[in-house]
């Protein structure tokens, strides 16, 4: 009988090696693939109320802006943070073999998740009309927040779920229930808010106030969320019901004595979720807070008639552009955050600030064109993609143009910063540019005439700060010092002159080329043109274009025009 000849202990230990950085390299991508959905299904969100707005008009999307914030609000305080800490704590026990403790934290959240989850569903549901009149000032919204209320209880209920999957190292269920809820979303919003708003015509024509034609279609779209999360709470379900008995033979294997009380448990829960928690409503709760402070200044100048139809293109239509831009931008560096959090637990500084500088300086040369472009060409954008009332949405979308870039800019480096567990520095931007917001928001709509361009500027003050904060977080804690001629200043300048031939194109063609032809004319123009100038100035390194999406192509065209 022959044997095969044993592994030499140093040649074990170097396969023990690479199976380490195998499972840290599938852990990278696992991570970066829940980072990517989560933004895709932002942006899925954001897109849904484009062929929103055409269907119930600018006043439904504003009643319904109302429902889909408290609906996120809800679950931010219910579910999100409950799901990190069920990921954390049963990610721990599962890694010692502590079967039985994992299935008491598991169980623990589940009771936690029906009890709140249930409460808060009946209360929005049954005091959605004292919502409507106190916390928006906007009655007409309370169906939209009723119809609401179940989808609160679900998502709950869906963030232990996840939360258990991703504790147990599987991350698919919440990537596929993730773009399941907002497929579904996207196809029931619009079908039920169609079919509503003919029913909410009828009613308008009956009650003779138009506004119930909105209402009701407002109601239709938010009633398409809960069907979107009870399709993706019994996906859920189901694939937990698959796994459930692989979980009960490894309970059958742990013969540990010792398990948590379910007090020690729910303490355990709630004090791991409670950052998240807060960092996550600091950066969310914005619209709604917004939404209110506009209703109030609207009616306090005498304006109340048009406070829904101007807080639904900022809802329906600014939000859409700025927003769909910012995520596209950040997708570009969203591969970065988990290797720049490795190399600095791993304390290699110097390829930190490699990367670091590469990151950010991809993100500027991605970003700063990008918000240059959207002000110049926002009058085609919006005739393009909008109905109804744009001369107020263009003139949105030109004054916050720069919460594109730092939009972008925050969640790299907040991203960054939670990731190398310094998620203080984060909460202290959020409590910092909420606050700074708040005060600039209040000041310019009581004593200016700018109306929702308030809202705006309250926008951009507080991604300023956030990013501010952030930025320095990342200074002080890694070690990084930016360098800002070849990153910023020449990128500034390239955008600015490639902007400002599409902004003379613009003027030139639209009046008799249409919005879609002007569109594509200027967008390539510019394009070309602000490639062209980076190049030219040394804004950019061929490697560091090879690695940008497209790139390669660019550096290809420009070695040929010898320009590289």
């Amino acid at each position: 009988m022959k044997y095969l000849p044993k592994r030499k202990s140093g040649e074990r230990k170097s396969g023990e090696r690479k199976n380490g950085e195998m499972k840290s390299k599938e852990r990278k991508k696992r991570q970066e693939w829940i980072t990517t959905i989560g933004l895709v299904s932002y942006l899925i969100g954001l897109l849904m109320r484009i062929p929103l707005g055409r269907i119930i008009g600018d006043k439904g999307v504003g009643f319904f802006a109302a429902g889909m914030e408290i609906f996120i609000i809800s679950i931010i305080i219910l579910s999100y943070g409950l799901s990190k800490s069920v990921a954390i704590l049963i990610k721990y026990r599962v890694k010692r073999e502590m079967y039985k403790s994992a299935r008491r934290v598991f169980r623990s959240a589940l009771f936690l998740a029906v009890i709140s989850g249930a409460v808060a569903a009946c209360g929005i549901f049954f005091f959605s009309e004292g919502i409507a009149q106190v916390a928006v000032l906007e009655d007409m919204s309370y169906l939209a927040i009723a119809a609401a209320a179940p989808a609160v209880f679900l998502s709950a209920v869906m963030g232990v779920l996840k939360g258990y999957f991703q504790g147990i190292g599987t991350m698919m269920p919440t990537i596929h229930s993730k773009l399941l809820e907002k497929v579904i979303m996207f196809a029931s919003s619009l079908i039920l808010g169609a079919v509503l708003y003919t029913y909410g015509l009828k009613v308008a024509a009956l009650l003779k106030s138009e506004e119930y034609a909105s209402a009701y279609g407002a109601f239709g779209a938010s009633l398409g969320i809960g069907i979107a999360c009870l399709f993706a709470a019994l996906h859920l379900l189901f694939i937990y019901a698959i796994y459930a008995g692989s979980f009960k033979q490894q309970i059958g294997k742990d013969g540990g004595k010792y398990a948590e009380s379910g007090a020690e448990v729910l303490i355990m829960l709630i004090t791991t979720s409670l950052p998240y928690t807060i960092c996550a409503l600091l950066y969310s709760m914005n619209y709604l807070v917004d939404q209110r402070l506009f209703n109030y200044a609207m009616n306090v100048k005498g304006q109340g008639s048009l406070r829904v139809l101007n807080w639904g293109i900022y809802y329906g239509k600014y939000s859409v552009v700025i927003g769909s831009a910012a995520i596209l931008c950040t997708l570009s560096v969203i591969g970065a955050i988990p290797r720049i959090a490795q190399l600095f637990d791993r304390q290699d500084y110097r390829a930190v600030q490699e990367e670091m500088g590469k990151s950010i300086h991809q993100l500027a040369v991605i970003s700063i064109p990008c918000a240059v472009l959207i002000a110049v060409l926002a009058e085609p954008i919006a005739e393009l993609l909008f109905t109804g009332e744009t001369k107020t949405a263009i003139r949105l979308i030109q004054a916050g143009t720069a919460v594109v870039v730092l939009f972008s800019f925050t969640y790299f480096l907040a991203g960054i910063l939670q990731r190398i567990r310094k998620i203080q520095i984060v909460i202290l931007g959020g409590l910092a540019a909420f606050i700074l917001h708040l005060a600039v928001t209040i000041l310019l709509l009581g004593n200016t005439g700018l109306g929702i361009t308030a809202v705006v500027c309250g926008n951009i003050v507080f991604y300023l700060t956030a990013c501010g904060v952030c930025f320095f977080g990342v200074i002080r804690y890694m070690k990084y010092s930016q360098e800002w001629i070849r990153t910023f200043a020449i990128t500034l300048i390239a955008a600015g002159i490639s902007g400002l031939i599409g902004m003379l194109l613009n003027k030139a063609l639209l009046s008799f080329a249409g919005a879609a032809v002007t569109l594509i004319i200027c967008a390539v123009a510019c394009f070309v043109a602000y490639n062209v100038l980076l190049i030219v100035l040394r804004g950019v390194r061929q490697e560091e274009l090879s690695g940008m999406p497209g790139g390669k192509l660019i550096v290809t065209i420009a070695v040929r025009l010898h320009l590289m």
